[in-house]
């Protein structure tokens, strides 16, 4: 018997020491690319859209981060938030807000006559609940019309890398599984780059509330992959913003200083 159980915690332990290897390997290699980016963005000064700022998804991560840095460039910014959510952390900003739920029509058109907008940004998905009841498409495309019929022409749009020409580039187990996420973003994407808006589409890869590393870049290259911060994507999209040879591209973000998943942790 003993002979046995000595036996057996061998093999377990065997079992455990690869899983380690393998989780270890997928964290230093296997989550992140090798592909340097090329059709690389320089960076740009920022430039003020000439007027305030509605930015759907902008009650926390990266819409959040990205209503601060607006605010501390100076620039007015509105929120749309359901009558439901917190928006201490936009009060403390000095962030305006107006209620609208992005799936229903009514109110996202309500909040779009609201105010004159020079600029609209989404950052709306979510990875949970049914299809039908999330806003990556649906919420987004109802964004993207209500914006169109009130004379808003600056769109900017943070989707995904998986999306569209970008599907190879992000790693497989992302790819299975935000399967309906890159789905509904990638309708949405479609839908905005027919509407006649200026838009702007960003695609970030994995993202994390880590410190910002100042290194990210934007890359007209949807090969491009690596992880990055939401403030660093925060800092990408408030520079595209007031930028117009953004107008009409699509971005993969880019840190390489992020390439693999390891680099979000230390």
């Amino acid at each position: 018997m003993l002979k046995f159980l000595l036996g057996l915690l061998k093999f377990l332990g065997g079992l455990v020491l690869a899983l380690v290897i393998v989780v270890a390997t997928y964290l230093f290699w296997w989550s992140g690319s090798s592909h340097d980016p090329i059709n690389v963005r320089p960076a740009s000064a920022f430039a003020s859209p000439g007027g305030p700022v509605l930015i759907f998804g902008g009650t926390r991560g990266t819409g959040l981060e990205i209503a601060r840095q607006l605010r501390e460039r100076g620039e007015s910014v509105t929120v749309a938030v359901r009558a439901t959510s917190n928006t201490t952390e936009l009060a403390k900003l000095g962030v305006n807000t107006v209620i609208a739920d992005a799936l229903d029509p009514v109110t996202v058109n309500a909040a779009l006559a609201s105010g004159s907008y020079a600029a609209v940004i989404s950052t709306l998905g979510t990875t949970r609940g049914e299809q039908a009841k999330r806003p990556d498409y649906v919420g987004n495309r109802n964004v993207i019309d209500a914006a169109k019929a009130a004379g808003v022409k600056r769109f900017v749009f943070i989707t995904v890398i998986g999306t569209g020409n970008s599907y190879e580039a992000a790693p497989r187990m992302s790819r299975r599984f935000l399967k309906d996420v890159i789905a509904l973003k990638d309708q949405a994407e479609q839908h905005l780059r027919s509407s006649g808006l200026d838009y702007t589409i960003i695609r970030p890869g994995g993202l994390g509330d880590v410190p910002a590393t100042g290194t990210a870049i934007l890359a007209d290259d949807p090969q491009a992959f690596s992880y990055i911060g939401r403030a660093d994507l925060a800092a990408l999209t408030v520079q595209a913003l007031g930028d117009p040879s953004t107008i009409g591209k699509t971005y993969n973000a880019y840190d390489p200083s992020r390439k693999t998943m390891a680099r979000m942790f230390f």
